[in-house]
């Protein structure tokens, strides 16, 4: 479709709904179509999502940039210019800047999706096809995330579901007290409204050619609504601390991965491939993750003929990861445990990483029906090296951690990836109150046979007792442990990556929370998510738990004093919603 190839030169569709919220004025003048249009044909609803998509590109750079500068991983580096706003972000300074304080943009994208949902039809049929279905769900669900977005970066924030198409609609609203919603009621608002489309598939426009002989599939656009709910449920759970939002979250996350055959697949990790340690040959396939396991993404331009650019490669030349990071990733283990593989040439060659299962005499069942599973078994004696592979292309001698997860040639955001929600999927299962089974998706893999091999407490036997499934990924041989991703043969590590007995279940909690923690760090550093992970383990732990590890991000052993003092209030979290 031709349409959908200029996708990103069409910054100027957008519906009547279109508002510009400035101090002085409003502009509705620009418009796709009447106030009073109904949205009958099925190419009105193609624009209309476009349009949506053009005010999300607004916003989700600076998404990422508010996300990783405002946390733990990444600092100005200190060789190269930088913005003073990203600057004084870094510090909690002058947080009302234009340069990344705009919260009329994410308004922008509420105001189109209200229009669009009170003018479309979701149940409207021909030929027996609700026309505009998927894309109500998609719309639905934009809507939700750009809700989200603003309770995190703002608080408490006005609220609003109708099309706001005066000035004076939106000044009532945006100046009343009582039209405002704080996370919470957020996050219950959406999981009941997004219920109706979990299962409903992506509008499908075909492929987007984003730079000369590359393209990305139009449905990859659009936020999967299961994972957004899984979200939903976890910040809410993080708030109250009920236990069935976090069993809940779990359940939407497993519950996409498995309908997806979404695994922690060991084709992306970086491996020794060697016998002789000195010199070693490094295999990394770290560096396409994004292409391997992106989920959803927001697209952008590789070359300026194809549409809007992206920047985020850009951006990042001026920052570099942190002290913080760099310690984390320096004290690392990496387990190595040699056994030969048969490559395709008939030679044999020596990996750090098992490619197959083997199945055991251990069964959960009854005698007269047993179910036999299979596990991890790798032969051989570990060997141990400091560091994480994830991060071997990054680091330069002299210099530190240079950020390379962008590139011209993937100038995509990703929204959702693999790795990522695993991690999710761990947390939740982890307050739902399951810590050896979260602990086993970094360690082992989440497979019935590893939940049963490595069950050292009889917590597998509670969890089928239980009622939930969100533990059960079936005798899955394509899962392994996060860990091993840049850690080699996790699995086999019983010197610097274990579970030790604690003393309670919620000393248990805590200490996976801590090492999941570590983890999402090490997996998903620079991609946006760490100042909100901080701040809803923060909303479970203390506000102590964002505060020292953000003012220990320069130097690990010495913390800064005046931002752990100003990051023990929650109010500093927040982004001042001013206009600019």
């Amino acid at each position: 479709m031709k349409m959908l190839k200029n996708i990103l030169k069409l910054t100027a569709i957008w519906m009547a709904a279109t508002v510009s919220f400035t101090a002085c004025e409003v502009d509705t003048t620009t418009v796709m179509f009447e106030e009073d249009h109904d949205f009958s044909q099925p190419g009105d609803t193609v624009f209309s999502m476009l349009g949506i998509l053009d005010k999300v590109q607004d916003v989700v750079e600076k998404g990422v940039l508010l996300g990783e500068l405002r946390g733990d991983l990444v600092k100005p580096d200190p060789f190269v210019g930088t913005s003073s706003a990203w600057v004084d972000l870094t510090r909690f300074e002058n947080l009302e800047n234009a340069t990344f304080n705009r919260y009329r943009d994410y308004y922008a994208i509420v105001n189109n999706c209200n229009f669009y949902l009170e003018r479309a039809d979701a149940e409207m049929e021909r030929r027996g096809q609700k026309v505009f279905l998927k894309e109500y769900a998609a719309v639905s669900a934009y809507r939700a995330w750009a809700y989200l977005q603003l309770a995190l970066l703002y608080g408490e924030v006005p609220f609003y579901t109708q099309p706001l198409l005066s000035y004076s609609e939106i000044e009532q609203v945006m100046n009343d007290p009582s039209k405002r919603k704080g996370l919470g009621e957020i996050c219950s608002y959406f999981i009941d409204d997004l219920l109706p489309y979990v299962d409903v598939p992506f509008p499908n426009y075909g492929n987007f050619t984003y730079d000369q002989s590359s393209s990305v599939n139009s449905s990859d656009f659009f936020l999967p609504i299961r994972l957004l709910r899984g979200d939903l449920y976890l910040w809410r759970g993080s708030l109250d601390g009920n236990k069935s939002d976090f069993a809940k979250a779990a359940q939407e996350y497993r519950d996409y991965l498995l309908s997806e055959k979404r695994f922690v697949s060991p084709d992306v990790k970086v491996a020794y491939r060697t016998v002789d340690m000195d010199g070693a040959q490094i295999v990394d396939r770290w560096s396409s993750v994004y292409y391997n396991e992106s989920i959803s993404l927001v697209p952008f331009a590789g070359n300026s003929q194809y549409g809007k650019l992206g920047s985020l490669r850009q951006s990042f030349r001026s920052f570099m990861g942190s002290d913080a990071l760099q310690k984390l990733v320096d004290e690392s283990y990496y387990c190595y445990v040699m056994y030969t593989e048969e490559s395709e040439s008939g030679e044999s060659e020596y990996m750090s990483r098992f490619t197959g299962l083997a199945k055991d005499t251990l069964y959960y069942g009854t005698k007269e029906n047993p179910q036999y599973y299979s596990y991890i078994t790798v032969p051989g004696t570990p060997q141990y090296f400091m560091g994480d592979l994830r991060f071997n292309r990054d680091y330069q001698e002299g210099y530190g951690l240079s950020i390379n997860k962008y590139s011209s040639s993937w100038p995509h955001v990703t929204t959702y990836r693999t790795g990522a929600v695993y991690l999710r999927l761990a947390e939740a299962i982890n307050r739902a109150g399951y810590p050896l089974t979260a602990f086993h998706a970094l360690k082992y893999g989440l497979s019935r046979g590893n939940l049963i091999q490595y069950d050292a407490n009889g917590e597998y036997r509670r969890l089928m007792q239980s009622g939930y499934t969100f533990y059960d990924m079936y005798d899955n041989k394509d899962n392994i442990g996060l860990h091993a991703r840049g850690c080699g043969n996790a699995e086999m590590d019983t010197l610097h990556y274990s579970l030790p007995a604690m003393a309670s279940l919620p000393d248990s909690i805590q200490k996976v929370e801590d090492m999941i923690c570590d983890e999402m760090a090490l997996e998903t550093a620079y991609e946006g998510n760490r100042f909100y992970d901080l701040m809803r383990f923060a909303f479970r732990r203390g506000e102590d738990f964002l505060a020292s590890r953000v003012a220990r991000r320069n130097n690990p052993d010495m913390p800064d004093q005046t931002l752990y003092n100003k990051l023990k209030d929650r109010k500093n979290w927040y982004l001042p919603m001013v206009e600019n």
